[in-house]
């Protein structure tokens, strides 16, 4: 019963910031582009299909999805310090993300091919789109595993972010504060080498990193990719990655303020 109310409490807290992110986004990319044509004399230049042709209303999810999984410290000292034990907390918290993460790829799946397909005409609307929708001949089925690859993009994404939020609070805000502004440079500096590499350097696309990540994508000389070793990859991740995260959640200490 207990872990009922805190999923309650969770859910609806992040489900308002949720909605707050769209509200916000809404009024970004749609209303003030509205206003400033209207101001400038530019109305007529204003184009809402043009404004909704982006994927920034799909995109904004999973940025929320690793924001909150990452941010997850409130949450846990106010709920610890309120009576509610580690596990209860893991296990709404947890719980709390597969809802959200099933309304918003619902949402944004929902988004792709009743706004932006049919009304925009854009079809490469996300990874799977791009990469592995004419794998499947049935678009029925294309359908189903859009929402099965999307859902465990989500899935791992959200769990890393878990796994960077309750590894940082391992650590003296100072230390935290290094570990954010190293990190995602030295990532942008290996992820930029070794896609140069693979694009430039006809040697490094032969060696075993490059066989390997073309194994892991479903490449395939011809047709569209399989996205069966890219999703089977997922999983294993995703799996890996919630032992971390259960590893590094028992570890988890409230802070001195």
């Amino acid at each position: 019963m207990k872990t009922n109310k805190v999923t309650q409490y969770l859910f609806r807290r992040q489900i308002i910031g949720l909605f707050e992110m769209y509200a916000f986004l809404f009024v970004a990319f749609l209303i003030l582009p509205f206003i400033f044509s209207l101001i400038s004399g530019s109305l007529s230049d204003y184009s809402l299909a043009e404004q909704m042709r982006g994927t920034w209303i799909t995109a904004a999810f999973g940025v929320y999805m690793f924001a909150i999984s990452t941010l997850s410290y409130e949450n846990f000292k106010f709920l610890i310090q309120n009576g509610i034990s580690r596990t209860t907390f893991f296990e709404a918290q947890v719980t709390v993300y597969g809802l959200l993460i099933l309304i918003g790829n619902t949402f944004n799946l929902f988004y792709q091919y009743v706004v932006l397909m049919p009304l925009v005409h854009a079809h490469n609307t996300n990874i799977f789109m791009s990469s592995y929708v004419n794998y499947f001949h049935n678009p029925f089925v294309g359908f189903i595993f859009n929402f099965i690859f999307s859902g465990l993009l989500l899935v791992v994404g959200t769990l890393i972010g878990m796994v960077i939020g309750n590894f940082l609070t391992l650590f003296s805000k100072i230390v935290q504060r290094i570990i954010l502004i190293v990190t995602p440079i030295i990532a942008y500096i290996t992820l930029m080498y070794t896609a140069s590499k693979l694009i430039l350097d006809a040697s490094f696309q032969m060696t075993w990193v490059a066989n390997f990540a073309k194994f892991i994508l479903g490449y395939r000389a011809t047709g569209a990719y399989d996205p069966f070793p890219m999703m089977i990859s997922m999983l294993v991740v995703a799996a890996v990655l919630l032992v971390i995260v259960k590893y590094l959640f028992s570890k988890k200490q409230l802070k001195r303020e």
